[in-house]
């Protein structure tokens, strides 16, 4: 009972201090999709998917970034691999477009999307357009990608993989509306795995905390960052375990459990 336990919470990270220089695989079985790939987590995820041997598709905002990333994985891992150029925040239709990218890559296996945006001033101030961007970053696109690929997912059992953030564990009165973005995807993956409970579909749903990336470069944080490239490897490496929500690093399950069952009369003092 412990042990699953420990699962549920996030706690099952396996050290795998492998370069991500050295392949693993050459002959890609299926294709992986990283939304989000040029840079930070999803940069590393891009690298450790085809260091395992899987074709990539990898969609980002800046096209001479991904198509480059894409060019340099296939010659080091000996990979397809694929850059789209797609902006979130403005695509009509952006399932519609990874749907059609992935022509002519080996069958689907696993889609993840790492892709999220915050912005310093998310504190109840923001105009219309600057919510409407948030939310098409951090929750519109993720839920249209997923929802236009799930087809192809169901017909490999495939694994989808959400990224959230603790940000979204208690409102607070910062980041509120690209935590309550954050939260929909909580709502979103749950409800993926109860329609799928027959096994045909795998959700996991990573809740991250501070990473290592330009966001958070120059910031006095209150607690370690972790790194793009340790996350990646656990992420990679567990597509096949089981459906479940998982904290990364681990013991952000801990501080999430204590802040989400501090009293109104604490929490409400909570401001940095």
């Amino acid at each position: 009972m412990g042990s699953r336990r420990a699962r549920a919470l996030g706690t099952d990270a396996e050290d795998r201090p492998v370069s991500p220089d050295t392949p693993i695989a050459t002959a890609a079985a299926d294709s992986a999709v990283v939304v989000g790939a040029s840079s930070g987590l999803g940069r590393a995820l891009a690298t450790e998917l085809a260091r395992h041997g899987h074709a990539v598709l990898l969609v980002a905002s800046d096209r001479r970034d991904v198509d480059a990333l894409a060019a340099d994985l296939q010659l080091r891992h000996g990979v397809p691999a694929r850059g789209l150029a797609l902006d979130l925040a403005r695509s009509a239709d952006p399932g519609g477009a990874v749907r059609a990218a992935l022509d002519g890559l080996p069958p689907l296996g696993a889609v993840l999307i790492p892709a999220g945006w915050s912005r310093h001033d998310d504190d109840g101030t923001l105009d219309t357009a600057a919510i409407g961007q948030l939310l098409a970053i951090n929750l519109h696109a993720p839920l249209a990608i997923a929802h236009a690929l799930l087809p192809a997912l169901l017909e490999r059992r495939g694994t989808l993989v959400l990224f959230g953030s603790v940000a979204a564990e208690r409102g607070r009165g910062r980041n509120i509306v690209y935590a309550a973005a954050k939260r929909g995807l909580v709502s979103f993956a749950q409800s993926l795995r109860h329609r799928h409970a027959d096994g045909s579909l795998r959700v996991q749903l990573y809740q991250l905390g501070f990473m290592r990336s330009n966001l958070t470069h120059g910031l006095r944080l209150p607690l370690p960052t972790a790194e793009p490239a340790e996350v990646a490897r656990d992420v990679v490496a567990g597509l096949a375990r089981r459906n479940g929500t998982y904290y990364r690093p681990g013991w952000w399950a801990l501080v999430a459990l204590i802040v989400r069952s501090l009293p109104w009369f604490v929490f409400r003092r909570m401001k940095d």
